[in-house]
């Protein structure tokens, strides 16, 4: 309850401010607000997820939220997917192609940085996470075994660090 609570207070507050404070010269619909509002909070909270694990280590205090990372995790997950499903129906839902054809299709400049395709990168970290959220039950950690299980969840580095170039 108070991981939803603060995922609906964090939202409530992005929207309110880029609402009262838009940037210079530009204006934004609530659709773009809340693409802008769920890319940031599902990235600060596998930001926080990642730092768990030391900050438990290095104080008591974190230790209740070290065993709620899955939960926190499934959420992360959730709040990606709906980044993403807004993003793709919004820039990419009304043209003729298929809106997920169309996102990779669209941008085809990987061989410089300023046009780079950043969109595959957020949905090759939201695959992860995916991957992620759907093995985060004791059920997988006992079938697939500890050593595939650990793999699989070692991979949360390899979705942070497409998010960070995303």
């Amino acid at each position: 309850a108070w991981m939803l609570a603060g995922m609906g207070a964090f939202l409530a507050a992005f929207a309110i401010a880029a609402s009262l404070v838009p940037p210079a010269g530009e204006s934004f619909t609530p659709v773009q607000i809340m693409i802008r509002a769920t890319g940031t909070l599902a990235f600060l909270q596998l930001t926080f997820l990642l730092c768990i694990g030391p900050l438990a280590r290095l104080t008591p205090r974190f230790k209740p939220f070290l065993y709620n990372r899955r939960h926190l995790g499934v959420a992360t997950f959730l709040v990606a997917l709906v980044h993403g499903g807004l993003v793709t129906l919004w820039y990419h839902g009304f043209g003729a192609l298929d809106p997920l054809v169309s996102l990779l299709v669209s941008n085809p400049r990987y061989d410089t940085l300023g046009g780079f395709a950043f969109e595959s990168l957020g949905l090759l970290a939201l695959g992860i996470l995916f991957v992620l959220a759907a093995t985060s039950h004791d059920y997988w950690n006992a079938n697939l075994g500890p050593g595939r299980w650990n793999a699989i969840d070692m991979s949360v580095y390899a979705a942070y660090a497409l998010l960070v170039a995303h």
